[in-house]
């Protein structure tokens, strides 16, 4: 009987909570409701009422020029950009130049052409730096220019789309093809260009007169492999 009693007043006391719970939740949510509602009327008045005033249209203005303001700023920017680029390409070689080397034979008076790809050295060069190029080469000749008579390398026209340059080449200029000196007191023979070995002879300098030795010591210029040879054996023997 007591239990009986019990279970009636917990089934009593949890249908109550529920009821209670129940009626609580929809409650809030009308209270809720009732207050998004008037905060949305609330809204719409105060937007009506900026309108009226001008000042929403003010701000939607200042808005509307600082988009712009950004949006010519992102341009400009990306316009300089762009010339920046251009300006740095303008006024070089480039791959696609057209290379044309010219060679002049001063002997003959005959000038030659020839259309060749863009030699990756002068790639990325500018005027001014091509110029610098040619006199380093003339200052610094391989021996088959030297033996060949450049006499000058020279730049015809530049532009980004075509750059010509001519040798200039004059036989009768390698007046000397050889070039005796001592080194370390042994006679070296060079090539007229007195800075390629042609020949170690193994000659000492110490039993040669004084005046052969001052002589070999400035450097001796010679004309050709015949004289070379019988100036070597004039000081061997």
């Amino acid at each position: 009987m007591r239990y009986k009693k019990v279970v009636t007043y917990f089934l009593t006391f949890s249908a109550l909570a529920c009821m209670f719970t129940a009626c609580y939740y929809f409650s809030y949510k009308q209270a809720l409701r009732d207050f998004n509602e008037n905060a949305i009327e609330r809204n719409n008045d105060l937007i009506k009422e900026l309108q009226k005033q001008g000042y929403l249209n003010t701000v939607k203005a200042a808005n509307i020029g600082d988009s712009k303001e950004k949006e010519e700023n992102v341009t400009g920017d990306n316009t300089s950009k762009d010339s920046t680029e251009t300006s740095a390409t303008t006024g070089k070689v480039l791959p696609s130049t057209q290379y044309t080397l010219q060679t002049y034979d001063m002997k003959t008076k005959n000038l030659t052409e020839e259309n060749l790809p863009t030699p990756s050295y002068l790639i990325g060069l500018s005027r001014e730096e091509v110029i610098d190029y040619l006199k380093d080469y003339q200052a610094d000749l391989p021996l088959s220019e030297f033996e060949k008579g450049l006499v000058s390398y020279e730049l015809i026209s530049f532009s980004p789309d075509s750059i010509v340059l001519r040798r200039t080449y004059n036989p009768d200029s390698v007046e000397y093809k050889y070039y005796l000196k001592a080194v370390d007191g042994y006679i070296v023979a060079y090539y007229g260009d007195q800075k390629t070995v042609f020949y170690y002879t193994g000659v000492s300098t110490q039993d040669l007169p004084t005046s052969d030795r001052l002589q070999l010591e400035d450097g001796i210029f010679v004309k050709d492999l015949d004289e070379l040879y019988s100036v070597l054996e004039s000081y061997s023997s």
